[in-house]
């Protein structure tokens, strides 16, 4: 083979090399197209609504080679009773439910929703539906309208891989960089209706080791910027 052939035959090399890359990386941080969540549905009926903002690091650019990508949060929503005890699950992205991520385990990516999925619970598919990219907004299922009335509080968890800071660097946190926020907000069912926003309360294991909710939001810094505002209501029929 002359210098030509040899110099082509290198260069297709890379490209294939570059795409599998982008194919892997893309796969494993998932995608506004992959965002599911409680079916929309018309705007009726006694339900829950959760409106989700994007902040200034909702999204982040990506490179590999001479290929771009952009990688958003992953995210789970869920009810618990005030002693902390599991109710259902209101929301979730779909890779977290498929763990349908390129080139992972096949548990998926445990680190990214960790406190979400040691609680997770059977039929969280019959609350999956897709939603458009840029769609803020989920419409509840009929929980709302089968819960005893009194107060609830809802938790969401959410991560975006490759937020990296100085504390949690490529090094000792890989690909997930900041460990997942657990965020809570407190809700009264069953007569009013009734608004609630997300406040941050605590963070998931950094690896995905285990379900601990980690006090306090020490280090932290871009991760709390993914969402601008995080609402979630209970609107009676």
């Amino acid at each position: 083979m002359n210098e030509d052939g040899k110099n082509m035959q290198k260069r297709r090399g890379l490209l294939v090399v570059a795409l599998i890359a982008l194919s892997w990386l893309a796969g494993c941080a998932g995608g506004p197209e992959q965002a599911t969540g409680p079916k929309p549905g018309a705007r009726s009926g006694t339900r829950f609504e959760l409106s989700l903002q994007p902040g200034p690091e909702y999204a982040k650019d990506m490179k590999v080679f001479l290929f771009k990508y952009t990688v958003w949060p992953q995210v789970a929503v869920w009810l618990e009773k005030p002693d902390g005890s599991f109710v259902d699950t209101l929301y979730v992205t779909e890779l977290a439910v498929t763990r349908d991520y390129r080139a992972a385990p096949k548990e998926g990516r445990p680190e990214a929703l960790p406190v979400w999925s040691a609680l997770k619970r059977a039929g969280v598919d019959g609350v999956s539906s897709p939603t458009t990219v840029g769609s803020t907004v989920a419409y509840g299922n009929d929980l709302a309208a089968r819960l005893p009335a009194g107060s609830y509080i809802v938790k969401l968890e959410t991560n975006r891989s490759y937020d990296w800071n100085s504390t949690y660097t490529k090094d000792n946190a890989g690909v997930n960089g900041q460990p997942s926020l657990i965020y809570a907000a407190e809700l009264t069912i069953g007569g009013a209706a009734d608004e609630a926003s997300f406040v941050p309360v605590g963070t998931g294991s950094v690896d995905g080791s285990d379900g601990t909710m980690r006090p306090g939001l020490e280090g932290i810094d871009t991760a709390l910027q993914l969402f601008a505002s995080m609402k979630v209501a209970y609107i009676p029929e």
